[in-house]
């Protein structure tokens, strides 16, 4: 029947069922391979095959041999209608297909269909949408398929992520978050340097976006380690502006912080804890209009609100890992040129850092050289900066000092 007419339309069981019995069928391979091109030309344009429906195209080219239906498959895979607006899983099952393909057929069949794939995924995926199951799919593709290079398969997929990025959920954000984690832990790709810095970037302009209340779940719920990674690519790839970003939407409810930074010490340590206090929250105080101030507020019955000092998430990490401000950081800074070095930051805050270890201000900061009086000063903060200076006024001493020495050793040469 399907030999005689001209065209036919099958669903995706149809199409999988009648290519069985092709398979199966004892007429010559010239009138089979006729009637199976038939038959997948023949498929609706607005299905996909399913897993069952590329298995059995696969015996077909292991049976009736590729060249004489790469045509119809490559028109099937081709279709616009079928690929328009589907989202990343819809892509990655082709992509296994192709991978299948090609170890079943022992040759290069299924390649050209990888690389379609991967271009497809580029151009006409849906990025508003994307299925939680998508990275254990790549996960298990890369896992099943190690003997294959599947860096551009990587790339196209990390590639998706961040194009649509500005449209996506925080949901999203943690499953790109958690593929990153495992695609490091495989050491197969690379540093994935550009991919970190990219979602540091889009992490961080979406955090503001993100409805406190989303927020306060997926830190209370399983997914805070992903959370907390996402944290942590954010502090290690990001820049002064995207910390900016992040510290503002962490800082804007008292019960968020105090989630976000128990889950940072129970899931990471203190390491952590200390470079998000550095670079993301000692340049702002809580009296920052940014901050939602009323829940900062301390409330007791029948008596009015008492506003929280601007210093108070400080105080809190500070009581959590008292030795934070004596601690220097991978590039040898402490908490107090931080704070000094932040054009943002407020004199509270900074007078706080300061009088937990007041030996910091006699430390020059070792990427500007300068002190942490002078940091405050550079940064228009004068109360701050006069303040570290009167307590501690031999350093200007010790400076005119240093000074003179040089005008000595240059007027001997």
């Amino acid at each position: 029947v399907v030999g005689s007419k001209r065209m036919s339309k099958f669903d995706v069981k149809s199409c999988q069922s009648l290519l069985q019995l092709l398979i199966k069928s004892r007429k010559n391979i010239a009138s089979r391979i006729h009637i199976v091109n038939k038959i997948i030309a023949g498929l609706s344009s607005y299905v996909e095959p399913d897993e069952l429906l590329y298995d059995t195209i696969i015996d077909a080219v292991e049976k009736l041999g590729h060249e004489g239906l790469s045509n119809n498959i490559e028109g099937m895979l081709k279709d616009t209608t079928r690929k328009c607006r589907k989202d990343i899983c819809f892509f990655l099952k082709r992509m296994e297909f192709a991978l299948k393909l090609n170890k079943r057929t022992e040759g290069e069949a299924g390649l050209n269909y990888l690389e379609a794939a991967n271009n497809d995924l580029s151009r006409n995926a849906a990025t508003y949408y994307t299925s939680t199951t998508a990275v254990s799919s790549i996960m298990d593709m890369i896992s099943i398929y190690n003997d294959i290079d599947l860096s551009n398969v990587v790339q196209a997929c990390l590639a998706f992520y961040h194009r649509g990025a500005t449209s996506q959920v925080l949901g999203t954000l943690m499953d790109r978050a958690n593929l990153l984690k495992q695609l490091l832990a495989t050491e197969k790709f690379g540093s994935l340097e550009s991919s970190l810095v990219e979602f540091a970037v889009d992490f961080a302009k979406r955090a503001n976006t993100f409805s406190y209340q989303k927020s306060k779940e997926m830190l209370g719920g399983e997914r805070k380690g992903t959370f907390v990674q996402a944290t942590d690519f954010l502090v290690e790839f990001g820049t002064q502006g995207d910390w900016d970003k992040f510290g503002k939407h962490i800082l804007q409810y008292l019960d968020l912080f105090s989630v976000f930074i128990d889950d940072v010490i129970s899931v990471s340590g203190q390491g952590l804890l200390q470079n998000v206090l550095n670079k993301c929250l000692l340049q702002y105080s809580i009296t920052d209009s940014d901050t939602w101030i009323r829940n900062w507020t301390l409330k007791k019955p029948n008596e009015p609100g008492i506003l929280p000092t601007p210093s108070l998430h400080f105080q809190k990490v500070l009581k959590l890992i008292p030795s934070v401000v004596q601690t220097a950081d991978k590039d040898k800074r402490l908490p107090l040129h931080y704070a000094t070095g932040a054009a943002t930051a407020s004199y509270e805050v900074i007078m706080d850092v300061f009088k937990a270890y007041k030996h910091a201000a006699s430390i020059r900061d070792p990427t500007t050289g300068l002190f942490p009086f002078q940091l405050a000063a550079s940064n228009n903060n004068v109360e701050a900066a006069h303040s570290l200076l009167l307590a501690n006024p031999n350093l200007v001493y010790s400076g005119i000092n240093a000074h003179d020495r040089k005008r000595k050793r240059s007027s001997i040469a």
